[in-house]
């Protein structure tokens, strides 16, 4: 990336904090926030800070060797769709959501064959018709992006939409204690992840990296691979 092209993001990313609840507020006002982000944009996607108009390269490492066969799929945050094409190529069954309308008009107008369900949607309350449904669940940078003292009301929905027997994917920076950290985005911790693997559900794969930012920063990162057990758990 040049550095014309870093200090462009830079001002970007400038002007996007400055919008209304860019880093804090209620979770409506964290909505209307990336909604204002797409929006804005007026269809450019060099103005959307997270959109790489491709799939995320752990993830495409992981298709490889996990094909859909038929198999169902579910995006959180998809935003342009990317990652949601991605499994739909890979041959699985693939509905995505974001809570941005325009997010999801954009990711409509970007993969329009209507092989991919592509819905306007809460984490906070998903659609009823998805409780359980996905054998996978991917989840990549949507809690990074909301603050830790919302995160905790995230942990039960996320894991509802997983089928029995299914696989919840979690892609986040990642920190292994809770500290001093400014945000968003803010990393996921350890003692938020414990609170994922209960319930039926039991950590498979962690994987922790550092991703090279162009200008110059390593950010640990990390890759979960939650299974959930055949049999329901009842409350």
């Amino acid at each position: 990336m040049s550095m014309d092209e870093i200090e462009r993001r830079k001002q970007l990313h400038a002007r996007l904090d400055k919008m209304e609840n860019a880093s804090e507020g209620s979770w409506e006002g964290r909505k209307g926030w990336f909604e204002q982000v797409y929006t804005s944009a007026h269809g450019d996607t060099g103005e959307i800070p997270w959109a790489e108009l491709e799939p995320k390269a752990p993830l495409v490492e992981w298709l490889a060797a996990n094909k859909g066969v038929g198999r169902t799929a579910l995006d959180v945050g998809c935003g342009l769709g990317d990652n949601a094409n991605a499994f739909h190529e890979a041959g699985w069954k693939t509905s995505a959501f974001d809570v941005a309308p325009t997010a999801i008009e954009w990711a409509q107008k970007r993969f329009p064959s209507g092989d991919i369900e592509f819905r306007c949607a809460d984490l906070f309350n998903p659609p009823q018709d998805w409780i359980g449904k996905f054998d996978l669940v991917y989840e990549c940078y949507t809690l990074q992006s909301i603050c830790t003292e919302m995160r905790g009301d995230l942990v039960a929905p996320l894991k509802s939409l997983v089928a029995p027997g299914g696989t919840l994917i979690i892609l986040a920076r990642y920190s292994e204690s809770a500290g001093e950290s400014s945000g968003p985005p803010w990393p996921l911790v350890d003692t938020e992840i414990a609170q994922y693997c209960d319930d039926g559900f039991e950590e498979a794969v962690r994987k922790t990296f550092l991703q090279h930012k162009e200008d110059g920063r390593k950010i640990p990162h990390i890759w979960l691979e939650l299974k959930r057990s055949m049999a329901v758990v009842e409350d």
